[in-house]
Protein backbone atom coordinates (compact mmCIF):
# COMPACT_ATOMS: atom_id res chain seq x y z
CA UNK A 1 0.00 0.00 0.00
CA UNK A 2 2.74 2.31 0.95
CA UNK A 3 4.12 1.63 -2.71
CA UNK A 4 1.26 1.96 -4.45
CA UNK A 5 0.42 5.19 -2.33
CA UNK A 6 4.02 6.87 -3.04
CA UNK A 7 3.23 6.34 -6.89
CA UNK A 8 -0.26 7.68 -6.37
CA UNK A 9 0.79 10.66 -5.38
CA UNK A 10 3.95 11.19 -7.81
CA UNK A 11 0.97 10.65 -10.25
CA UNK A 12 -1.01 13.51 -8.71
CA UNK A 13 2.41 15.81 -8.92
CA UNK A 14 3.13 15.08 -11.99
CA UNK A 15 -0.53 15.70 -13.19
CA UNK A 16 -0.43 18.90 -11.53
CA UNK A 17 2.83 20.17 -13.53
CA UNK A 18 1.62 19.24 -16.54
CA UNK A 19 -1.93 21.14 -15.96
CA UNK A 20 0.38 24.51 -13.91
CA UNK A 21 2.99 23.64 -17.86
CA UNK A 22 -0.17 23.20 -19.78
CA UNK A 23 -2.18 26.24 -18.14
CA UNK A 24 0.95 28.64 -18.55
CA UNK A 25 1.40 27.88 -22.25
CA UNK A 26 -2.33 28.95 -22.59
CA UNK A 27 -2.16 31.81 -21.10
CA UNK A 28 0.41 32.82 -22.82
CA UNK A 29 -1.06 32.32 -25.99
CA UNK A 30 -3.53 34.15 -24.94
CA UNK A 31 -1.62 36.61 -23.97
CA UNK A 32 0.36 36.44 -27.59
CA UNK A 33 -2.94 36.53 -29.31
CA UNK A 34 -4.32 39.06 -27.26
CA UNK A 35 -1.64 41.44 -28.37
CA UNK A 36 -1.59 40.47 -32.02
CA UNK A 37 -5.36 41.47 -31.80
CA UNK A 38 -4.47 44.52 -30.44
CA UNK A 39 -2.21 45.41 -32.87
CA UNK A 40 -4.28 44.58 -35.46
CA UNK A 41 -7.35 46.80 -33.95
CA UNK A 42 -4.75 49.87 -33.95
CA UNK A 43 -3.50 49.24 -37.01
CA UNK A 44 -7.09 49.28 -38.72
CA UNK A 45 -8.00 51.95 -37.00
CA UNK A 46 -4.92 54.12 -37.93
CA UNK A 47 -5.55 53.22 -41.53
CA UNK A 48 -9.01 53.95 -41.15
CA UNK A 49 -7.78 57.55 -39.74
CA UNK A 50 -5.98 58.07 -42.63
CA UNK A 51 -8.33 57.54 -44.87
CA UNK A 52 -11.28 59.86 -43.62
CA UNK A 53 -8.55 62.22 -42.55
CA UNK A 54 -7.74 62.11 -46.04
CA UNK A 55 -11.46 62.21 -47.88
CA UNK A 56 -12.72 65.50 -47.71
CA UNK A 57 -10.15 67.09 -45.76
CA UNK A 58 -9.94 70.68 -45.99
CA UNK A 59 -12.98 70.60 -48.83
CA UNK A 60 -16.34 71.88 -48.23
CA UNK A 61 -19.37 70.98 -50.57
CA UNK A 62 -22.69 72.83 -50.55
CA UNK A 63 -25.58 72.20 -52.86
CA UNK A 64 -25.64 74.68 -55.97
CA UNK A 65 -28.93 75.28 -57.40
CA UNK A 66 -27.95 73.95 -60.94
CA UNK A 67 -29.21 71.17 -63.25
CA UNK A 68 -26.91 68.44 -63.81
CA UNK A 69 -26.76 67.01 -67.43
CA UNK A 70 -26.34 70.19 -69.48
CA UNK A 71 -23.56 71.98 -71.52
CA UNK A 72 -22.00 74.25 -69.25
CA UNK A 73 -20.43 78.01 -70.13
CA UNK A 74 -18.21 79.10 -67.04
CA UNK A 75 -17.41 83.67 -67.09
CA UNK A 76 -17.46 86.35 -65.22
CA UNK A 77 -18.09 83.68 -62.37
CA UNK A 78 -21.59 83.01 -64.16
CA UNK A 79 -21.91 79.61 -64.83
CA UNK A 80 -24.97 79.61 -67.78
CA UNK A 81 -26.89 76.83 -69.58
CA UNK A 82 -29.93 75.94 -71.34
CA UNK A 83 -32.50 73.51 -71.06
CA UNK A 84 -35.45 72.61 -73.63
CA UNK A 85 -37.27 75.86 -72.60
CA UNK A 86 -35.10 78.13 -70.61
CA UNK A 87 -32.16 79.20 -70.59
CA UNK A 88 -30.37 79.48 -66.37
CA UNK A 89 -27.57 81.60 -65.48
CA UNK A 90 -26.18 81.14 -62.08
CA UNK A 91 -23.89 83.57 -60.17
CA UNK A 92 -21.90 81.38 -58.13
CA UNK A 93 -20.14 84.23 -56.01
CA UNK A 94 -23.50 85.46 -54.74
CA UNK A 95 -25.36 82.28 -55.20
CA UNK A 96 -28.35 83.28 -57.35
CA UNK A 97 -29.96 81.53 -60.02
CA UNK A 98 -31.97 83.28 -62.83
CA UNK A 99 -33.66 81.60 -66.09
CA UNK A 100 -35.27 82.99 -68.50
CA UNK A 101 -38.12 81.49 -70.78
CA UNK A 102 -36.81 81.20 -74.36
CA UNK A 103 -38.42 80.03 -77.85
CA UNK A 104 -36.46 78.91 -80.42
CA UNK A 105 -33.21 80.63 -79.73
CA UNK A 106 -30.13 79.98 -81.54
CA UNK A 107 -27.07 81.09 -79.84
CA UNK A 108 -26.33 83.48 -76.49
CA UNK A 109 -24.01 84.84 -74.09
CA UNK A 110 -23.67 85.90 -70.50
CA UNK A 111 -22.02 87.92 -68.79
CA UNK A 112 -21.67 89.03 -64.99
CA UNK A 113 -24.31 92.06 -65.85
CA UNK A 114 -26.35 90.85 -68.87
CA UNK A 115 -27.12 88.42 -71.08
CA UNK A 116 -28.27 88.54 -74.71
CA UNK A 117 -29.96 85.97 -77.09
CA UNK A 118 -30.37 85.94 -80.45
CA UNK A 119 -32.17 83.64 -83.44
CA UNK A 120 -32.13 84.34 -87.21
CA UNK A 121 -32.21 88.05 -87.50
CA UNK A 122 -33.37 89.55 -83.49
CA UNK A 123 -31.45 89.57 -80.64
CA UNK A 124 -32.41 90.88 -77.23
CA UNK A 125 -30.38 92.00 -74.18
CA UNK A 126 -32.51 89.86 -71.01
CA UNK A 127 -34.28 92.68 -69.34
CA UNK A 128 -34.47 95.35 -71.99
CA UNK A 129 -37.99 96.39 -72.95
CA UNK A 130 -38.04 94.78 -76.75
CA UNK A 131 -36.21 92.77 -78.98
CA UNK A 132 -34.59 94.34 -81.84
CA UNK A 133 -33.55 93.21 -85.41
CA UNK A 134 -31.11 93.51 -87.55
CA UNK A 135 -32.42 95.40 -91.02
CA UNK A 136 -30.67 92.79 -93.43
CA UNK A 137 -28.55 89.85 -92.50
CA UNK A 138 -28.61 86.67 -90.14
CA UNK A 139 -26.55 87.23 -86.23
CA UNK A 140 -23.86 84.45 -86.18
CA UNK A 141 -23.14 84.81 -82.30
CA UNK A 142 -22.64 87.19 -80.18
CA UNK A 143 -20.99 88.26 -76.96
CA UNK A 144 -22.12 90.11 -73.63
CA UNK A 145 -19.46 92.01 -72.00
CA UNK A 146 -20.16 94.49 -68.73
CA UNK A 147 -22.12 97.53 -70.86
CA UNK A 148 -22.23 96.55 -74.03
CA UNK A 149 -23.01 93.18 -76.34
CA UNK A 150 -21.32 92.62 -79.73
CA UNK A 151 -23.18 91.20 -82.40
CA UNK A 152 -21.37 88.81 -85.57
CA UNK A 153 -23.57 88.40 -88.71
CA UNK A 154 -23.25 88.13 -91.77
CA UNK A 155 -24.71 89.68 -95.21
CA UNK A 156 -24.52 88.30 -98.46
CA UNK A 157 -22.83 89.98 -101.16
CA UNK A 158 -22.28 88.68 -104.31
CA UNK A 159 -20.97 85.61 -104.68
CA UNK A 160 -20.02 85.17 -101.27
CA UNK A 161 -20.96 86.52 -97.26
CA UNK A 162 -19.34 89.95 -95.39
CA UNK A 163 -19.10 89.85 -92.06
CA UNK A 164 -19.76 92.30 -89.73
CA UNK A 165 -19.70 93.45 -86.23
CA UNK A 166 -21.93 95.79 -84.39
CA UNK A 167 -21.23 96.64 -81.39
CA UNK A 168 -24.49 97.41 -78.81
CA UNK A 169 -25.40 99.26 -75.52
CA UNK A 170 -27.40 97.90 -72.62
CA UNK A 171 -29.92 100.38 -73.97
CA UNK A 172 -30.04 98.46 -77.81
CA UNK A 173 -28.58 101.10 -78.84
CA UNK A 174 -25.50 100.75 -81.48
CA UNK A 175 -22.16 102.34 -80.97
CA UNK A 176 -20.82 101.13 -83.81
CA UNK A 177 -20.78 98.88 -87.09
CA UNK A 178 -17.57 97.37 -88.37
CA UNK A 179 -17.11 95.26 -91.53
CA UNK A 180 -15.01 92.80 -92.20
CA UNK A 181 -14.90 92.19 -96.19
CA UNK A 182 -12.12 90.30 -96.88
CA UNK A 183 -11.40 88.38 -93.53
CA UNK A 184 -12.57 85.50 -91.49
CA UNK A 185 -13.71 86.10 -88.08
CA UNK A 186 -11.88 83.33 -85.83
CA UNK A 187 -12.81 84.97 -82.65
CA UNK A 188 -13.96 87.91 -80.35
CA UNK A 189 -14.62 89.23 -76.92
CA UNK A 190 -14.48 92.12 -74.83
CA UNK A 191 -11.49 93.22 -72.39
CA UNK A 192 -12.30 95.92 -69.14
CA UNK A 193 -9.86 97.60 -68.12
CA UNK A 194 -11.95 99.47 -65.63
CA UNK A 195 -12.63 102.81 -67.18
CA UNK A 196 -13.83 101.38 -70.59
CA UNK A 197 -13.98 98.46 -72.69
CA UNK A 198 -12.55 97.21 -75.16
CA UNK A 199 -13.56 95.06 -77.88
CA UNK A 200 -11.05 92.50 -79.62
CA UNK A 201 -11.59 90.91 -83.02
CA UNK A 202 -9.19 88.23 -84.38
CA UNK A 203 -9.63 87.58 -87.95
CA UNK A 204 -7.52 85.09 -90.46
CA UNK A 205 -6.45 85.93 -93.96
CA UNK A 206 -5.81 82.81 -96.32
CA UNK A 207 -2.36 84.11 -98.50
CA UNK A 208 -0.94 82.87 -101.34
CA UNK A 209 1.48 80.37 -99.51
CA UNK A 210 0.78 81.14 -95.60
CA UNK A 211 -2.26 82.03 -93.48
CA UNK A 212 -1.88 85.33 -92.01
CA UNK A 213 -4.06 86.18 -88.33
CA UNK A 214 -4.76 89.80 -87.64
CA UNK A 215 -6.18 91.25 -84.21
CA UNK A 216 -7.66 94.45 -84.06
CA UNK A 217 -8.62 95.97 -80.88
CA UNK A 218 -11.17 99.06 -80.51
CA UNK A 219 -12.45 101.49 -77.61
CA UNK A 220 -16.69 100.59 -76.76
CA UNK A 221 -16.57 103.97 -74.66
CA UNK A 222 -15.01 105.95 -77.69
CA UNK A 223 -17.53 105.24 -80.02
CA UNK A 224 -15.93 101.90 -81.21
CA UNK A 225 -12.84 103.53 -82.29
CA UNK A 226 -9.93 101.13 -83.48
CA UNK A 227 -6.80 101.81 -81.13
CA UNK A 228 -4.49 99.00 -81.95
CA UNK A 229 -4.12 96.75 -85.10
CA UNK A 230 -1.72 93.70 -84.99
CA UNK A 231 1.22 92.42 -87.27
CA UNK A 232 0.34 89.51 -89.06
CA UNK A 233 0.61 86.18 -86.73
CA UNK A 234 1.29 83.49 -89.50
CA UNK A 235 0.37 80.23 -89.71
CA UNK A 236 -1.46 80.66 -86.65
CA UNK A 237 -4.69 81.30 -84.98
CA UNK A 238 -5.29 83.77 -81.85
CA UNK A 239 -8.10 82.50 -79.99
CA UNK A 240 -8.31 84.86 -76.65
CA UNK A 241 -7.14 87.41 -75.13
CA UNK A 242 -5.72 88.34 -71.30
CA UNK A 243 -5.14 91.72 -69.74
CA UNK A 244 -2.92 92.54 -66.70
CA UNK A 245 -2.15 95.98 -64.88
CA UNK A 246 1.19 95.87 -67.21
CA UNK A 247 0.54 93.77 -70.19
CA UNK A 248 -1.68 92.86 -73.12
CA UNK A 249 -1.23 88.69 -73.79
CA UNK A 250 -2.61 87.13 -77.20
CA UNK A 251 -3.44 83.49 -77.18
CA UNK A 252 -2.60 82.06 -80.24
CA UNK A 253 -2.74 78.03 -81.65
CA UNK A 254 1.45 78.00 -81.21
CA UNK A 255 2.42 81.09 -79.25
CA UNK A 256 1.75 83.30 -75.98
CA UNK A 257 2.09 87.50 -77.58
CA UNK A 258 3.41 89.40 -74.98
CA UNK A 259 2.25 94.00 -75.43
CA UNK A 260 3.03 96.57 -72.72
CA UNK A 261 0.36 98.55 -71.50
CA UNK A 262 1.14 102.34 -72.73
CA UNK A 263 -1.24 104.91 -71.88
CA UNK A 264 -4.64 104.08 -73.36
CA UNK A 265 -2.52 102.11 -75.92
CA UNK A 266 -0.32 99.29 -76.42
CA UNK A 267 3.33 98.93 -77.34
CA UNK A 268 4.31 96.55 -80.22
CA UNK A 269 5.22 92.95 -79.37
CA UNK A 270 8.05 92.37 -76.75
CA UNK A 271 7.81 88.72 -76.27
CA UNK A 272 6.20 85.44 -77.47
CA UNK A 273 6.56 82.15 -75.43
CA UNK A 274 5.42 78.94 -77.63
CA UNK A 275 2.64 76.85 -76.50
CA UNK A 276 2.11 74.91 -79.32
CA UNK A 277 -0.08 71.95 -78.65
CA UNK A 278 -1.65 73.43 -75.32
CA UNK A 279 -5.04 75.12 -74.65
CA UNK A 280 -4.96 78.11 -72.11
CA UNK A 281 -7.45 77.70 -69.60
CA UNK A 282 -6.64 80.06 -66.63
CA UNK A 283 -4.79 83.04 -66.44
CA UNK A 284 -3.37 85.26 -63.17
CA UNK A 285 -1.25 87.94 -63.07
CA UNK A 286 0.95 89.80 -60.08
CA UNK A 287 2.76 92.41 -59.73
CA UNK A 288 5.60 91.17 -62.23
CA UNK A 289 4.74 87.55 -63.36
CA UNK A 290 1.76 86.21 -65.13
CA UNK A 291 0.73 82.55 -65.10
CA UNK A 292 -1.35 80.55 -67.18
CA UNK A 293 -2.27 77.14 -66.54
CA UNK A 294 -2.38 75.07 -70.23
CA UNK A 295 -4.01 71.95 -71.28
CA UNK A 296 -2.66 69.19 -73.90
CA UNK A 297 -5.21 69.54 -76.73
CA UNK A 298 -6.11 65.98 -76.84
CA UNK A 299 -6.93 63.99 -79.54
CA UNK A 300 -10.97 63.10 -80.13
CA UNK A 301 -11.76 60.03 -77.58
CA UNK A 302 -9.15 60.71 -75.58
CA UNK A 303 -8.73 62.14 -71.70
CA UNK A 304 -6.07 64.36 -70.65
CA UNK A 305 -3.72 63.48 -67.31
CA UNK A 306 -1.34 66.36 -67.72
CA UNK A 307 -1.23 69.99 -66.37
CA UNK A 308 1.23 72.98 -67.29
CA UNK A 309 1.98 75.93 -65.50
CA UNK A 310 3.24 78.69 -68.32
CA UNK A 311 5.28 81.57 -66.27
CA UNK A 312 6.25 84.54 -67.62
CA UNK A 313 7.61 87.92 -66.76
CA UNK A 314 5.76 90.95 -67.16
CA UNK A 315 9.10 93.28 -66.79
CA UNK A 316 11.88 94.39 -68.95
CA UNK A 317 13.52 91.43 -68.38
CA UNK A 318 12.37 88.89 -70.38
CA UNK A 319 11.82 85.26 -68.88
CA UNK A 320 9.69 82.28 -69.01
CA UNK A 321 8.77 79.01 -67.81
CA UNK A 322 6.82 75.90 -68.21
CA UNK A 323 6.58 73.44 -65.25
CA UNK A 324 4.65 70.57 -66.24
CA UNK A 325 3.07 67.70 -63.77
CA UNK A 326 1.19 64.40 -64.63
CA UNK A 327 -2.15 63.90 -62.42
CA UNK A 328 -3.08 60.50 -61.36
CA UNK A 329 -6.23 60.40 -63.69
CA UNK A 330 -7.83 62.20 -66.11
CA UNK A 331 -8.32 66.30 -65.87
CA UNK A 332 -11.72 67.79 -65.11
CA UNK A 333 -10.60 71.39 -64.45
CA UNK A 334 -7.22 72.94 -63.55
CA UNK A 335 -7.10 76.60 -62.44
CA UNK A 336 -4.93 79.04 -60.50
CA UNK A 337 -5.99 79.85 -56.80
CA UNK A 338 -4.51 81.87 -54.15
CA UNK A 339 -1.03 81.38 -55.28
CA UNK A 340 -1.30 77.89 -56.05
CA UNK A 341 -2.30 75.39 -59.07
CA UNK A 342 -5.56 73.41 -57.98
CA UNK A 343 -6.18 70.56 -60.40
CA UNK A 344 -9.70 68.37 -60.31
CA UNK A 345 -9.15 64.94 -61.47
CA UNK A 346 -11.73 62.29 -62.22
CA UNK A 347 -10.99 60.46 -57.96
CA UNK A 348 -8.88 63.51 -56.86
CA UNK A 349 -8.09 67.16 -55.78
CA UNK A 350 -4.61 68.21 -56.19
CA UNK A 351 -2.46 71.16 -54.95
CA UNK A 352 0.80 72.36 -55.93
CA UNK A 353 2.92 75.18 -55.54
CA UNK A 354 3.85 77.55 -57.97
CA UNK A 355 7.84 75.24 -57.73
CA UNK A 356 5.62 71.74 -58.23
CA UNK A 357 5.62 70.73 -54.73
CA UNK A 358 2.52 68.62 -53.86
CA UNK A 359 0.55 70.72 -51.19
CA UNK A 360 -2.79 68.51 -50.74
CA UNK A 361 -3.89 65.06 -52.18
CA UNK A 362 -7.52 64.59 -51.55
CA UNK A 363 -10.56 61.76 -52.42
CA UNK A 364 -13.45 64.01 -52.79
CA UNK A 365 -16.53 62.78 -51.79
CA UNK A 366 -18.67 63.33 -54.72
CA UNK A 367 -16.99 62.03 -58.12
CA UNK A 368 -16.48 65.14 -60.45
CA UNK A 369 -16.74 64.97 -64.69
CA UNK A 370 -16.89 68.98 -65.14
CA UNK A 371 -14.93 71.27 -62.74
CA UNK A 372 -14.92 75.48 -62.69
CA UNK A 373 -13.38 78.29 -60.61
CA UNK A 374 -15.26 81.18 -59.28
CA UNK A 375 -13.75 84.42 -57.89
CA UNK A 376 -11.14 84.03 -55.20
CA UNK A 377 -13.20 82.16 -53.23
CA UNK A 378 -14.04 78.55 -54.46
CA UNK A 379 -15.24 76.24 -57.03
CA UNK A 380 -18.41 74.49 -59.19
CA UNK A 381 -18.17 71.03 -59.32
CA UNK A 382 -20.35 68.87 -61.85
CA UNK A 383 -21.45 65.40 -60.96
CA UNK A 384 -23.50 63.28 -62.74
CA UNK A 385 -26.76 63.92 -60.42
CA UNK A 386 -25.65 67.33 -58.90
CA UNK A 387 -23.53 70.49 -58.77
CA UNK A 388 -21.15 71.45 -55.79
CA UNK A 389 -19.96 75.13 -54.21
CA UNK A 390 -16.98 74.02 -52.73
CA UNK A 391 -14.12 75.20 -50.73
CA UNK A 392 -10.98 74.92 -49.56
CA UNK A 393 -10.66 75.52 -46.28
Amino acid sequence: MSDFGERLREYIRDSADRKLTIGRMVVSRLAFFGVAAGILIVGVLALLFLVLSKRDKGLTFTRADVVSGYTYRMKDDVLSYRTEDRLYTYDAAKDISTFFPIANIEGYDSSASMTVVYAGTQFKIQGAEKTLALKSGTILDVRAGRNYAALLYRIPVDDRDERFIEIINRNMQSVNTISFKDSEIVAFGFLDTGSTELLWVSTMDVGQFTEESIVRIYDCGNGGTMIHYTTPFYNQAIYNLYLSDRCLFMVGTQSIIRYDREDDGFSAERDRVRVYGSTIVDFSAGTETAYFIALPVAAEGEENSLVRLITISETDDLWSNVMQKYMPSPVVGAFLFNGTICVFTRENFLQFSFAGKKLLDLEPEYEPVKAFRYGADGFLVVTEQNCYRVTLD
